[in-house]
């Protein structure tokens, strides 16, 4: 039975060049509902390096979160993803399951603006389970206060 699934992309390393490669390699995998459009942050605990832009996609797909993990790595290996010891580092693009079938998997979309603004563009009606807080509220804020900008210089759909 397939399952709608929100996915984050994002990355700083030539992220104007491998952010939408991603989103043709996943489109190429997946039945694509949505995505949003990018947009561009500071970095968050990675000490040097440049801005981050992010997306998320919201797709629909009969595979499991691991299985998800598996495919998500095979494409980032593909696109020149190096990892390291350091979870912070710079990257051409980094992709992660944030819900799954209605379930937050992420609990950190409430507290940063590369999660919660482009999450808030595709599952504009998620709720926080603790506080009731909407995540277009949550969007609005981060947005006034400028802590994200978005880059639509950056085309991300046909």
């Amino acid at each position: 039975m397939e399952k709608f699934v929100c996915v984050e992309i994002g990355g700083d390393i030539l992220p104007e060049y491998y952010l939408p490669r991603a989103v043709a390699e996943l489109k190429e995998q997946f039945t694509v509902v949505g995505i949003s459009r990018a947009w561009e942050t500071p970095p968050v605990g990675c000490e040097g390096c440049d801005d981050f832009l992010n997306a998320a996609m919201l797709i629909k797909t009969d595979k499991s979160p691991d299985e998800l993990k598996t495919i998500f790595r095979q494409i980032e290996a593909r696109l020149e993803r190096v990892r390291t010891k350091d979870k912070f580092s710079s990257r051409t693009i980094d992709i992660d399951t944030l819900i799954y079938d209605g379930i937050v998997i992420e609990p950190e979309i409430w507290e940063y603006a590369h999660l919660a603004v482009p999450i808030s563009e595709l599952v504009p009606d998620l709720s926080n389970k603790q506080t009731g807080e909407m995540i277009t509220d949550v969007a609005e804020k981060m947005i006034n206060e400028r802590v994200i900008k978005l880059r639509s210089d950056v085309w991300l759909s046909p």
